[in-house]
Parts: C-alpha cells; structure tokens; sequence
C-alpha cells in the first residue's frame, strides 16, 4: 500500500502543477488556482498515510488530515461553483448550499468524533463538489484549444468517477448508507482495496491535465529520471531485504546447532546407558535381582543429565523399569511400542524422536538406543526424555522463532500460543496420519498461514509484513523457522518514497518555475514589440515617425560601412513608402 498512497498523492501533486500551468496558458474561464488548491492540499492528506505507516497512527494524525481532506472538498466546491455561477444570483446560492453542508460537517464532527465527521465530510462536500466539478470541466470544451478537448473530456469523466469513489465509498459506519456504501464492502466485492482505484483515478486526472494543457506534449526525456526514481526505493528496499535475510539465516542457523547439539549429547548418553553393567545385567537375565540397582543408575542419570525421565523397555515395548516409577504417571507397565524410536531400537539402531508425550503431555526429545545382552541380541531398548532448551531463551532478537515438524507443525515457539499448530494448511490425509501416530496429540493442528511459505519469501504475519527463514536440523525433515520482521525494510523504503517525494516536488517546482518565466519572457517581448511600435509610428496617422527614420537611417549607414558601398537612400525610401502605403490601407 505504500507505493499506491504514495503514486495517490503524487499524482495531486502533478494535478496541481498542471493546474498552475493551465492559468498562464488557456481556459481561462476557469478557476484553475482553486482546483490546484484542491490537488495541492489532498496529496498532502493522502501522504500522511505514509507517515502512518512509518510512526503508527494517532489522533493527531488523522485529525490533521481530515482537516486537509475538508478543505481540499472546498477548494474543490469553490472551483465548481466559480466555474459553473455566472450570475451573482446564482453564486450566492452556490455559497449558501456550502455553508449549509460546512455546518452539518460542523454537526456530525460535535456527535461523532473523527470517524463521522471524515464520512460527511466526503458525502456533503467531495461528493458533490466532485461532482460539479466534472460538469464546470465538460463545459470548457467550447472554447478549448485544438486537440485539448477530448482530454478535458476524460479529465471530466474521471473527475467525476474519483468524485463517488472518494465521496460515495467511505469508512464503514453503522448507518444508511455507510452500512451498504463503504471501503470494507468495496475490498469485498472487487477484491482490491478502493485506495488503489483512487489512485488510478487521480493519475488519470493529472495525465489528461497535463495533455490538454500542453494539447501534445512528449514526454520521453522524463522517463529516465522517472525510473531513476523508481529504482532508488526498489535498489534500497532490495537491500534491506537481503541484509534481513541474511541475519535472519544466522539466526535460524545458531538456534539449530543448539538444537543439534542438545540431541546429540542426548544421543550419546544414551549409549553410554546401554554399556553400564547392571542393565548389560538385566538383559541377560530379566529375571534376575538387579532391578533396584537399575532403577538407581536410571535415577542417577536423570539427575546427572538433569532429564525428564530414563526408562527401560523390553523388546515388546512394554517398559520395565523408569526413573519416575513413583510418580501418579509412572511409566512401569506402559507400552510404547507404537514410538518410532523404539521401532528403531529394537531393530539395533538408535534413534531421536521429538514428540508430545502421551502420558504425561510434556513435549520432549526421546533418544534411545538398543541395550544388547552377551550374545549381542537386542534385550532391552534404553530411552532418556529431555526437554529441549527453550527456543524463547536462545533467540534473544528472533521475536516469532519455532520448531517445525516434517509435515509443518509447530513446536516450542518462542510464543507459545503457537504451539500445535501446523504453520500451513495440512491435507486430510496428513492430519489422519499425526493423529494416528499420536506424536502431537489429537490435532485439530488448524494452520497459521494460508500457503507453505518458501524460503525468504515475503508473506503477511500477524497483521504485519515478514520473512520466513528456516533452518534445517540434524533429524530428517524437522527444521528451526524464524518469521523476521521487516521494520528496518520499511524504514528504507520509507527513505527511498521520501527521496523521491522530494526530488519530485523539486521537479514539479522547477517546471512551474520555468514555465512561468517562459511566459514571463514571452510577454515582455510582446509588451517590448508593443512599445517599439508605439515610439516609431505616429498614433494619428500610424505613419512612420522621425524615431522609425533615425532607427533604420543608422541601420542602413552600419550595412554600408560595413560592406563599403554607398548608403542606400533609396531604400529608405522604399520602406517608407510601403509603412505609408499599409497605413493608408488599414484606414
């Protein structure tokens, strides 16, 4: 939106300037300054838009453009009314409708606050003001020089459109017609925000301007300056974005080493588990008197390790032996052969498996590794459960950081609202099979964003423009996500659309500037062809006088001196009598 507010705004500005043209150059009849007065004062309004999406919006704010927004509807009405009232009669009525629809504007504002006192405001005076405006504007076309009137003609037109798009489409209200005619509806409708046809409008307006007031006018030395333009807010928000990118790798990168590393050290203890003597022990023999003294190595691993829980399961998945055994949840007698790392341990390799604990609801990391007996049989399958660090208290800048699994659910989100849910749609299927496999629950898993974002891309977050990062972990599929904000994107952007603001108006002033001396200039040379002409002949009887003999005398002995031939009387002569002879003519 900020490109569209932007374009908006400046397009009055042209408008404007146009205006400011087309009062030295032709149509006269018309109040042309007001009409810029108009052009000038909503641009600005439209561009404190663009403040407010760099600072945030606030009562002063939007107080401040509602009051540019009223005055530029009457500027607008006024220049309806100059251009339309030839009659005194008929411009004292045109100032009485406008005081009456500046006092109910005054009414709504005392009841309704801001929001009202916008509405009115647009139904009371853009609407009809508008709507004048495109008539006084039509009618023009008389006496419009060549080629010009076809333009006046869309500028009439699109007036006229911009005049309900503005007045008639307003921000929603719980009152007839708001409730039916309004922005929120419009963007239902047609899918594209009434900004953005706005914009279209205005910029219609200001090109047609510019072609009647030039009637035709090339433009191709302005298109390098305007790409130029264009391409200093691309060239920096480009920028912008690759050093977001890159930071936010980084930091996807350092949260999955950590996450990385805190497997692997689980990993291992795991193993180191499955040597100890006891449970070798109790492989070997189930049977045997060594359960206390395994139960003490579980309990002293937990504390060691500083785990959720250490446990053994025998080879049909039902666990015999835990470090919580005491516990109300107590894993004794539990079976988990439906875990994937047990599927795996028990078919002699380890495993890491993140998933949400069925029986006590904590999520965690699970390692496991097969525990063989002196043969080297598979017996026993030893698990240790730890909790992951907390993403939160790593990713100290990363403000929306998760845990993503294969099929995209989110797990340990630096908020933690997050949690359990997928970050995209999942199919039917996809949802069948988590919950089948009780790895995060019973779902419903209802996704975050409407599409599976790629890497880098730009996606809207909460209301807000982001970037997803990620970073892929050790264990197949899973991957760190980071949705970087884009503040520091918008504040180069914001840089680059203030740049060419001001270059803009820096060429818009320039052009007035030369366009006003060109018809400075153009004028003095007539009001000096004016006066050569009133020294030189005679007013009564338009003759030549003695100042028209002493001019071309001292022209004719300059040319004789400085070709060395005699002076040609007889020329004055000529000249003299053919003034007489045009003279006598005209009379």
């Amino acid at each position: 939106m900020d490109y569209v507010i932007f374009v908006y705004g400046l397009a009055f500005f042209l408008l404007g300037a146009a205006c400011l043209s087309m009062r030295a150059r032709a149509f006269l009849q018309l109040p042309w300054g007001w009409l810029a007065a108009f052009a000038f004062s909503h641009g600005s309004a439209e561009w404190l838009d663009l403040a407010a999406l760099g600072f945030g919006r606030n009562q002063t704010l939007s107080a401040i453009k509602i009051v540019l927004i009223i005055a530029s509807f009457v500027f607008l009405f006024q220049f309806a009314l100059a251009g339309l009232a030839q009659r005194r009669t008929q411009r004292v009525l045109g100032y009485a409708v406008l005081g009456v629809a500046l006092s109910l504007v005054a009414v709504a504002a005392s009841t309704g606050g801001l929001t009202l006192l916008e509405i009115s405001a647009r139904w009371l005076l853009g609407l009809p003001g508008g709507l004048l405006a495109a008539v006084a504007i039509d009618r023009t076309r008389a006496s419009s020089q060549a080629g010009s009137g076809p333009w006046l003609v869309v500028l009439a037109a699109f007036t006229m459109l911009y005049a309900v798009l503005t007045g008639a489409i307003a921000p929603t209200a719980d009152f007839f017609p708001v409730q039916v005619l309004n922005d929120q509806h419009f963007l239902q409708l047609t899918g594209v925000p009434v900004q953005v046809f706005r914009a279209f409008a205005a910029v219609v307006m200001a090109i047609a301007l510019w072609i009647a007031s030039e009637a035709v006018r090339n433009k191709a030395e302005e298109k390098p300056s305007r790409y130029t333009l264009g391409g200093l807010t691309e060239a920096l928000t480009r920028q912008s974005y690759n050093q977001i990118a890159i930071r936010g790798n980084h930091q996807a990168d350092a949260l999955a080493q950590i996450v990385d590393t805190g497997m692997q050290r689980l990993q291992q203890a795991a193993q180191l588990l499955t040597v100890n003597s006891a449970i070798i022990e109790i492989a070997s023999n189930p049977q045997g008197a060594r359960l206390p003294i395994v139960n003490l190595v579980l309990d002293q691993a937990t504390v060691a390790l500083q785990l959720e829980v250490a446990y053994l399961l025998d080879t049909s998945g039902n666990v015999i032996a835990s470090s919580n055994r005491n516990a109300p949840d107590s894993f004794v007698g539990r079976n988990y052969a439906f875990r994937p790392y047990f599927q795996a341990a028990v078919k002699g390799s380890g495993a890491n498996y993140l998933a949400l604990g069925v029986t006590s609801g904590i999520f965690g990391h699970y390692a496991s590794a097969p525990v063989r007996d002196l043969e080297g049989q598979v017996r026993l399958v030893a698990v240790l459960k730890s909790r992951l660090p907390s993403l939160a208290s790593v990713a100290k800048q990363a403000t929306d950081c998760m845990l993503l699994s294969p099929l995209g659910v989110v797990i340990d989100a630096c908020d933690q609202r997050l949690n359990l849910r997928s970050l995209w749609p999942l199919s039917t299927e996809d949802v069948k099979a988590l919950i089948d496999s009780r790895q995060f629950g019973p779902g419903p898993f209802r996704p975050l964003l409407g599409v599976r974002p790629k890497a880098d891309q730009i996606l809207l977050w909460r209301g807000r423009q982001a970037m997803y990062v990620n970073a892929p972990l050790s264990l197949e599929g899973w991957s760190v996500a980071l949705l970087m904000p884009l503040r520091e994107a918008r504040t180069y952007r914001l840089f680059g659309i203030g740049t060419t603001l001001i270059l803009s108006l820096l060429a818009i002033f320039a052009y007035v500037l030369l366009h006003g001396h060109e018809v400075y200039e153009r004028r003095l040379g007539s009001l000096m062809e004016q006066l050569r002409d009133q020294s030189q002949i005679d007013p009564l009887t338009q003759l030549p006088n003695r100042g028209w003999f002493h001019e071309n005398f001292e022209r004719e002995l300059r040319k004789s001196q400085r070709l060395g031939n005699p002076l040609a009387l007889g020329n004055l002569e000529k000249l003299c009598l053919r003034r007489a002879d045009h003279a006598l003519t005209a009379l």
